[in-house]
């Protein structure tokens, strides 16, 4: 393991390289595509395997087959779904594990790289539920704020305003974390340790990580963009050719959003931490 010169005394003086995260990210995504469309194949077997005849009516537009099968089995329906939603977390943190090891060390074993990320299930579940209660909780304030302006009667172009200058807040106050995720799985810390280890590492390069964010989210749009237009082009067998192109095209899409986020913190960590994993990741990680 080789290590660098840390810069955490001065987080902005090393640039964080935007453009070559992402580059890094399709190059690591195209080389592992195989396994990133096995992962992504077994997440929709997981879905459709336990729930079919749901997912099948809904694809087919029967949506009196819908509501007749959940009405007639509604507690299995939610606990083939919590079940299926278990089982993809658990193929979606060993994604999340493949990319990253098999970044930091093209000679990592796939199998040994999806297992570590596997039994990051729990932990991940863990953050999973903390963001679901932060959104519950900035939910319930911006409700409130919207409630408070009508009833002392703001005009609507001052609320919108004000629900505006509310939104870029709450993402000011959440935007520290947006690395937790991954650092969950990659660096095999808990869900509280990950959000402290997110807000440490982005300290000094939330604007570049914000200009990442917002290239990422740009890129995925257009990709969906595209999806929609080709499956409107291929008329009343558009749905058909977009499922297709969805299930050829999304792991990899997926696997490089992975990646950019990924590779984002790794970088991060080499950077404030000093610590460079290339090519001896599995001594550190496993």
């Amino acid at each position: 393991m080789s290590v660098a010169s840390p810069s955490s005394e001065h987080p902005g003086s090393s640039p964080l390289g935007i453009g070559q995260i992402i580059s890094d990210a399709f190059g690591v995504s195209l080389r592992n595509y195989g396994w990133s469309l096995l992962l992504q194949l077994a997440v929709f077997a997981i879905f459709f395997g336990l729930l079919g005849s749901f997912f099948w009516s809904a694809l087919y537009g029967d949506q009196l087959a819908v509501e007749s099968a959940i009405a007639r089995s509604i507690g299995i329906f939610y606990l083939l779904l919590l079940a299926a939603c278990f089982l993809s977390l658990a193929f979606y943190c060993a994604l999340i594990r493949l990319i990253h090891d098999r970044h930091v060390d093209p000679a990592k074993p796939v199998l040994a790289a999806c297992i570590a990320g596997a039994k990051r299930f729990l932990p991940a579940l863990g953050l999973l539920l903390i963001y679901l209660l932060a959104y519950i909780a900035l939910y319930l304030v911006a409700a409130l704020l919207g409630l408070v302006f009508f009833g002392i009667g703001a005009p609507p172009g001052f609320v919108i305003v004000a629900m505006l200058i509310a939104g870029i807040f709450a993402l000011y106050l959440v935007f520290p974390y947006l690395l937790s995720f991954v650092i969950c799985i990659n660096e095999d810390v808990g869900p509280i340790r990950a959000l402290g280890r997110s807000r440490y590492l982005s300290a000094g390069y939330r604007w570049p990580l914000f200009g990442m964010m917002l290239l990422t989210w740009v890129i995925w749009f257009a990709y969906l963009l595209v999806v929609n237009v080709l499956a409107r082009i291929f008329g009343p067998g558009g749905g058909i050719a977009a499922l297709i192109m969805m299930l050829l095209v999304l792991p990899l899409m997926y696997s490089w959003l992975i990646g950019v986020y990924s590779i984002a913190a790794y970088r991060l960590r080499v950077l404030k931490d000093g610590v460079d994993l290339t090519g001896s990741v599995a001594g550190v990680f496993d």
